[in-house]
C-alpha cells in the first residue's frame, strides 16, 4: 500500500511535469510562429536557411532559431514545473501559471526583437524594436491567446491522464 507522504509526492511530481510540459511546448510554439511570419519570408525577410552563407555576423537561420527556442522552452519549463509544483490545482494554479506565460512571451519578444536591431541601423531604446518591429495588433494577442489557452489545455489534459 502506499503511504500518504509518497502519493503527495508523485501528485506534485506529476503536477510539475505536466506544466513545464504545457508551459515550455507553448511559449516554443508561439515564438517561433511569431518570429517567422515576422522576420521570415513573409515579414522583413531577414531568417535565412540554414546552409546560406552569411556574410554579416547578425545573420539569423533557421538552425539558430530552433536552438535558441529551444533553450528558452527549457529555461520557461524550470519557471512551470516550481509553479506546478507548489500549486498543484485549483484557479491559483491557472492564473499564476497564465501570468507566467505572458511575462515569459511579453519579454521574449522584446529581447527577440532586439536581436534584429543591427539590421535597421536605428539607436532605439531597449523597448523600441519591439514597438516598431514585433507588435501586430492582431499577430501578438492572438498568439498570446493561443498559448495560454495551450499550456492551461495542454497541463489540464495531462494532469487528468495521469
Amino acid at each position: 500500500m502506499t503511504s500518504a507522504p509518497t502519493s503527495q509526492a508523485t501528485g506534485r511530481l506529476n503536477a510539475a511535469t505536466a506544466l513545464a510540459i504545457a508551459g515550455a511546448l507553448s511559449l516554443f510554439a508561439a515564438l517561433m510562429v511569431h518570429e517567422i511570419l515576422t522576420f521570415g519570408g513573409t515579414g522583413h525577410g531577414l531568417i535565412n536557411a540554414d546552409r546560406t552563407v552569411c556574410p554579416d555576423i547578425a545573420c539569423p537561420t533557421t538552425g539558430l532559431l530552433l536552438t535558441a527556442h529551444i533553450a528558452k522552452a527549457i529555461g520557461a519549463a524550470f519557471l512551470f514545473s516550481v509553479i506546478g509544483a507548489i500549486w498543484v490545482d485549483g484557479l491559483a494554479r491557472s492564473l499564476i501559471a497564465a501570468a507566467a506565460f505572458v511575462g515569459q512571451y511579453l519579454l521574449s519578444l522584446v529581447g527577440l526583437a532586439s536581436g534584429y536591431r543591427a539590421q535597421f541601423g536605428t539607436t532605439w531604446a531597449w523597448w523600441e524594436p519591439f514597438a516598431e518591429l514585433l507588435w501586430s495588433p492582431i499577430l501578438t494577442p492572438a498568439l498570446l491567446i493561443v498559448g495560454l489557452t495551450l499550456t492551461l489545455g495542454i497541463d489540464r489534459q495531462m494532469r487528468r491522464a495521469g
